[in-house]
């Protein structure tokens, strides 16, 4: 015996009696036969007819035999009257509340010249800097990784996630670490994380007072300095030059800061790397001050020129790292899902503020990734995206120089973006607006600052942006800047 849906029984009696009650369908109107019904909305005949039964058990329709179904003359309720939301909800947040909403996350809503919020890049324009090509994605591969770990769903699967992530997936991410960054993680040290953001979430609401002073790089990532700022730390803009955080400004500035934000292959977003000796200083700093140390490493794979750096944490002998990767480059962020690896007696205490949080990342996620890198297909992905973001790269900048050169770039030596120093004298502010007006997603380089600027410019990517349109761009950009 077929059974109708019953939620989609309840929303075409919904439906109906909404168009009744609101005058859509006066009094007297005629509803289509149950079969036409079913055809326009695309459900089974016999969901309509219960609907059209209980309609008229209600009263709000009669059924004239051999005639059809009416909108009855005299309802059993009126109309809902509609309800304005509050106006004053908005003010009603907590102080720590009102805080957090007004911490920026990324360029488009980090305060302008004059406190006005810069406005929002066009959806899905080019140029976004620090974006992967979404036509790179492995879709194939991946729906057949999906499609395995379907057919063997098991109820571990189906459940809550594991809050420290699935075992084998922690496994495979520690064997790649150890082959494509030189880093020898133990997979009970990985914690599964909703990407790079909640990792540096976790570790400053575990490590952080609100008050402790921290360290971030200057010019620097946006949304991490958000993270501390979130967990009500209080941030230190510490100089970032060609060769990444200056340590030495650091120590001066504020010595006995608790943490360190730092990416130390590729900052944000000058791209510089920390050299060897500014390496070394850093870990001296964190052991002498009792302080911490986390190493954003996204980006990592994508080295343009030289070899690739090894992470900060291959260096640290006193367990003052927190290494923090991601998926969301090398593959889309949109799986969100990201990886720390954190010293052996923190463990406890990630794990459990992460079961606090959100319960862990879905395992369906985590199982998919766990079948692609199980099947040896990341890497080869890896190689295959570093090749055409390579060529990519270099399209823009001979674009750019050839009809763009008002603008200076600065070819980081690593990451998926780069930044256009503007002329002396240009108002950053008007160049974006004219850019975006043109369908051109950069940001503002005063934007990256915690302190004041030292510089203006642009922040624009590459690897969304075939080789083949970089010409026009690049004359659309300097058509914004002449603007």
């Amino acid at each position: 015996m077929f059974v109708p849906d019953q939620n989609r029984q309840q929303a075409v009696f919904d439906r109906l009696r909404q168009g009744i009650l609101t005058g859509t369908l006066p009094a007297g109107t005629r509803l289509p036969p149950t079969r036409v019904m079913a055809e326009e909305i695309g459900v089974a005949r016999q969901t309509v007819v219960l609907a059209y039964e209980r309609l008229a058990a209600e009263g709000y329709v009669r059924a004239r035999t051999g005639s059809g179904t009416y909108v009855a003359p005299d309802l059993p309720d009126a109309a809902p009257t509609p309800t304005a939301v509050p106006g004053r909800a908005a003010s009603e947040l907590s102080a720590r509340g009102t805080r957090l909403a007004a911490i920026p996350a990324h360029a488009s809503n980090s305060a302008a010249p004059g406190g006005a919020p810069n406005m929002d890049p066009p959806v899905g324009s080019l140029l976004a800097g620090g974006v992967p090509a979404h036509e790179m994605f492995p879709a194939q591969a991946w729906l057949r990784c999906t499609a395995r770990v379907l057919r063997r769903m098991t109820p571990e699967l189906a459940g809550y996630p594991p809050p420290q992530g699935l075992p084998e997936l922690r496994q495979h991410i520690a064997a790649h670490l150890a082959a494509t960054r030189g880093l020898l993680a133990d997979p009970d040290c990985i914690v599964v994380t909703g990407g790079t953001q909640q990792a540096l979430r976790l570790a400053a609401d575990l490590l952080l007072d609100p008050g402790d002073n921290v360290w971030v790089e200057d010019p620097g990532y946006i949304a991490g300095r958000g993270a501390l700022l979130a967990a009500g730390a209080v941030p230190v803009a510490v100089p970032s030059d060609s060769d990444g955080l200056d340590v030495a400004a650091g120590v001066s500035l504020s010595p006995n800061a608790r943490l360190a934000l730092v990416a130390p292959s590729h900052s944000t977003p000058l791209g510089g790397a920390l050299p060897i000796g500014r390496r070394l200083a850093l870990l001296d700093w964190a052991a002498r001050a009792n302080a911490w140390v986390l190493e954003d490493d996204c980006d990592s794979e994508f080295r343009w020129e030289g070899r690739p750096l090894p992470p900060l944490a291959t260096l640290d002998r006193t367990g003052r790292v927190i290494y923090c990767g991601t998926f969301s480059k090398t593959l889309a962020p949109a799986i969100r899902l990201g990886f720390a690896v954190v010293p052996a007696p923190l463990v406890p205490a990630f794990v459990r503020a992460r079961t606090l949080m959100d319960r862990g990342s879905s395992s369906l996620a985590q199982a998919v990734l766990t079948e692609f890198m199980r099947q040896g297909l990341l890497a080869p992905h890896i190689r295959r995206t570093r090749t055409e973001y390579a060529a990519r790269r270099q399209a823009l900048l001979t674009a750019l120089q050839r009809h763009a050169p008002a603008v200076t770039p600065i070819a980081a030596p690593g990451g998926l973006h780069m930044v256009a120093r503007l002329p002396d004298g240009c108002d950053e502010a008007a160049a974006v607006r004219a850019c975006r007006a043109r369908d051109l997603s950069v940001a503002p380089l005063r934007a990256y600052f915690a302190g004041p600027p030292r510089m203006a410019g642009l922040v624009i990517g590459f690897a969304g942006t075939p080789a083949a349109l970089a010409g026009d761009l690049a004359r659309r950009l300097a058509g914004a800047i002449r603007s």
